[in-house]
């Protein structure tokens, strides 16, 4: 009898951490919307606006002090272009001067 492989949920696991993070936001969004709601979440007096609790920072905005992380390009070696150029350009002079823009007129 052949041996069975079992395969970990993985599927289970990222839909309960989808789910979880957005409950998170939207639980977030709301203290952050409603202050009697923020207030809930504090104890009785400890409820100022210069607190840094996670509703204020979701309200606010996180800005991190760190700088931009970009990765160097990758190194190009310079090539020079082969071929000879053209040494003349022969333009074609046009059969009319302005393009036309309409048929000509019709009879009445």
């Amino acid at each position: 009898m052949p041996a069975r492989h079992h395969k970990p949920p993985t599927g289970f696991l990222r839909r309960f951490i989808a789910v979880g993070s957005a409950a998170l936001v939207l639980a977030l969004t709301i203290f952050a919307s409603s202050s009697e709601q923020h207030g809930r979440l504090h104890s009785a007096g400890d409820t100022d606006g210069d607190d840094a609790c996670a509703v204020v920072l979701f309200a606010s905005g996180v800005s991190l002090p760190l700088g931009a992380i970009a990765a160097p390009p990758p190194p190009i070696a310079w090539r020079a272009q082969s071929g000879v150029p053209a040494g003349e350009i022969f333009l074609a002079t046009p059969r009319y001067l302005r393009q036309p823009e309409r048929g000509p007129p019709g009879v009445s």
